[in-house]
């Protein structure tokens, strides 16, 4: 668990750190992206960080999760991380991809709190982002094992068998797997990821969840179009 001197100054920074947070994750993403712009093909939504969701949640968890450290240092917090590793593992997200984040992450920290980060601070919050990565990677490991996949290779390719009309604007797919062999069997309540290959040729996926029987040979889904509204995009796979 986190070390007595590092609860110390995360307890003193983490009203600084918190208050910079949106500053922070938009300019760690900014930069990644510039730098890395493959991870925007097939991982990360583009509507997501149009709409500044996706660093919303980034921004939350962190904060979230170095404060369960400070309220209960003798617990980690397996619960708060069990809905993000859930979301990992839908999208693929492999171990040497922490390693990419914590470089743009910890970078734009820097940037923007300038002196503020010492190399005390700095080595205190590189203690909470890898007790954070490290409990993540080991329930990811756990779920990838459990549905039958490595890492980072999680899709299969799957056909429209019939596309039904709810209303204006809802429809449902009903999808069978591509390669013959037999549907996975779901839980109530799953999601799955949807990746689709756009017009300019970027892969943008989005999750959704079963509307069908769990045991039958099809698997359903069903999508509302989403509209862009005070000038944001239109959804994709939507």
């Amino acid at each position: 668990m986190l070390s007595t001197e590092s609860a110390a100054l995360i307890r003193a920074t983490l009203p600084t750190v918190a208050g910079a947070l949106d500053e922070i994750t938009t300019r760690f993403y900014g930069t990644m992206f510039h730098d890395r712009p493959e991870l925007l093909d097939g991982m990360f939504n583009r509507g997501n960080q149009a709409s500044g969701a996706q660093r919303r949640a980034l921004a939350g968890s962190i904060a979230a999760f170095a404060t369960a450290l400070l309220d209960d240092p003798d617990t980690r917090p397996d619960t708060l991380l069990a809905r993000i590793a859930h979301k990992h593992t839908a999208v693929g997200v492999t171990e040497d991809q922490y390693t990419i984040v914590h470089k743009y992450l910890f970078g734009a920290m820097a940037e923007v709190l300038g002196d503020a980060v010492t190399p005390e601070v700095a080595a205190a919050w590189d203690e909470v982002y890898w007790l954070m990565a490290g409990a993540l990677i080991s329930q990811e490991a756990r779920l990838y094992q459990a549905a039958g996949v490595q890492p980072g290779k999680i899709w299969r390719q799957w056909t429209v068998v019939e596309r039904r009309t709810e209303t204006a604007d809802v429809v449902s797919f009903l999808l069978r797997p591509a390669d013959g062999e037999p549907a996975p069997r779901a839980r109530a309540g799953q999601y799955v990821s949807v990746r689709v290959r756009m017009t300019d040729g970027v892969h943008q996926l989005r999750q959704y969840s079963l509307s069908s029987d769990p045991d039958g040979e099809l698997r359903r889904i069903t999508v509302k179009r989403v509209t862009g509204d005070a000038g944001g995009p239109d959804g994709e796979v939507s």
